[in-house]
């Protein structure tokens, strides 16, 4: 605390670096009636300060000056003072049994609590008392099994093992595990594991491995309606993808082996590659979601002589539609219409998203490609948001190179910048090498009337704005943000990616700028 600062109350944090102690001192001090009585709600009064730092001394012989510590360090501990076989799992107990207590606790960054406890406290146990929770602890080993034991005397799941111990209320002693007596009455009830093993669930693959057959024959019972999942499992797939795993109860294949209209060994029978008996049974295979949105897309797309788009997003298991816009063409109220005439597309409607990132992507290549719509800029700088050293444009519909040169910056090129363009401070020095209010003139004419195009738009106008200011060219139209559009974001889009790709033009302002333009073509390809 600030010396000279009076306070009219002090709580244990502050009356702590007041008396020279720590807050769990203080604590531990107050739980044992070490202190005085607090003179107000939220601490001690000034006038109780001068007393309790008397009793410092005493406090300190008491609970000792070393910082509490967690319960693997003071088994440790008291293993090493002691001889005796002390685990984390004894100095809990000890603490269960009032020999020791929690000074402190520790949250770490997962949220997980932490007891600590106080080397003094730990230094005063006895043989007698740390023997007592080592005979007790290795007595409980002896009469219980751990939670994965169980499971493989039962042959259950451990989610069935948690489940089964909650719902009839199984007591989990120390080191949550179960007592022998406990796991012997569960493995004694017939009708029990009978309900455990038909609730469990299994994937299609282990549905197939049940049933003894070849993975397609269950996708045709599946779609057949001979077998609904129980339950979607969210699987993480990768670092940004997830995928729905369906999970069917093994009761309900139990049940499935049991119809009198399937053959089973005619079935596993069927060699690979071979037309399967159950399709026999259902008509054929049925259309696959893709089959029935890309026939809707084709059928859609010719009835309005437009293009249709699709994609799959294999996370959220969705398709996204989305369409050419053209004068008179079809709204999304159309399109959502359409849907809802199909019956074979009606029932995918919940996976079904109208417009997307990707589709406005291609729409927004198409335009710019359109002839005399836009030009595509590119700069090299001395440094990042440095000065121009070197700047291209192109048309856009056409790649015609409209300006193509290097500029004297005026300052020099910064390693790390001739690192990434290899342009030389001889080069943009070199006699008729232009400075900026010379190019400028030129940039003003080739953009005209144009949309500046970028692949990182914001870079290029930044930087081209910085350099207008640094020669005293003020109101200048490049400064605008509404003439500039970015290539980089619509790119990511159609790519579907999560992340900024790279240009990959070889960073050079030529360069960079006809494979930005090529980034756009690609876009707008079929």
């Amino acid at each position: 605390m600030t010396a000279g600062v009076s306070r009219s109350v002090y709580g244990p944090l502050v009356l702590a670096e007041t008396v020279g102690l720590r807050r769990w001192q203080v604590e531990r001090a107050e739980s044992v009636g070490m202190l005085p009585l607090r003179g107000h709600d939220r601490g001690w009064l000034p006038e109780q300060v001068e007393e309790i730092r008397a009793l410092v001394p005493e406090i300190v012989e008491r609970f000792g000056a070393e910082h509490p510590i967690g319960a693997a360090r003071a088994a440790e501990r008291v293993r090493s003072r002691l001889g005796l076989d002390v685990r984390g799992s004894d100095v809990e107990a000890l603490a269960e049994g009032g020999y020791l207590a929690v000074v402190e606790v520790f949250v770490d960054r997962k949220g997980r609590r932490h007891d600590l406890f106080a080397p003094a406290e730990l230094d005063a146990l006895t043989v007698d008392q740390v023997q007592e929770v080592i005979t007790a602890r290795e007595a409980w080993m002896a009469s219980s099994v751990s939670v994965d034991e169980a499971c493989e005397r039962l042959g259950w799941r451990r989610e069935d093992v948690e489940r089964v111990t909650a719902e009839r209320k199984i007591p989990r002693g120390r080191l949550g595990r179960i007592a022998r007596a406990d796991l012997d009455a569960l493995a004694a009830d017939a009708v029990l594991c009978a309900q455990v093993e038909a609730d469990r669930l299994l994937t299609a693959d282990q549905v197939a491995e049940r049933l003894d057959v070849m993975r397609r024959h269950v996708d045709i019972a599946v779609e057949a309606g001979w077998l609904t999942p129980t339950k979607v499992h969210e699987k993480v797939v990768g670092r940004y993808r997830t995928v729905d795993v369906p999970l069917y109860r093994a009761g309900d294949v139990d049940t499935l082996l049991e119809r009198p209209d399937i053959n089973w060994s005619e079935v596993r029978e069927t060699p690979k590659g071979e037309r399967s008996p159950l399709l026999d049974l259902v008509g054929g295979r049925a259309a696959t979601r893709a089959d029935v949105i890309r026939a809707f897309l084709r059928d859609f797309g010719a009835q309005h002589g437009i293009e249709m788009w699709g994609w799959w997003v294999p996370g959220p298991d969705v398709w996204e539609i989305d369409w050419e816009r053209i004068e008179g063409g079809p709204t999304k109220g159309d399109v959502v219409a359409a849907i809802a005439a199909n019956p074979a597309v009606r029932r995918h409607r919940r996976c079904i998203r109208l417009h997307s990132a990707a589709g406005a992507a291609i729409r927004f290549a198409r335009a710019m490609l359109e002839p005399g719509r836009a030009v595509i800029l590119d700069t090299e700088t001395t440094d990042l948001y440095g000065a121009v050293c070197e700047i291209a444009v192109i048309d856009a519909s056409t790649g015609k190179t409209l300006l193509n040169t290097l500029v004297n910056p005026g300052v020099p090129i910064q390693p790390g910048a001739y690192a990434v363009h290899g342009i030389t401070d001889e080069e943009v020095t070199a006699p008729g090498v232009p400075t900026w209010p010379a190019v400028y003139k030129r940039v003003l004419r080739v953009t005209k009337g144009r949309t500046i195009l970028a692949y990182h738009a914001d870079y290029d106008r930044s930087v081209v704005a910085r350099d207008c200011e640094r020669y005293s060219i003020r109101r200048t139209r490049l400064a605008d943000p509404r003439l500039w559009a970015d290539v980089m974001v619509p790119r990511s889009d159609h790519a579907r990616s999560r992340r900024w790709l790279p240009n990959g033009g070889g960073h050079r302002a030529l360069g960079d700028a006809r494979q930005t333009r090529h980034h756009l073509l690609r876009m707008t390809a079929p």
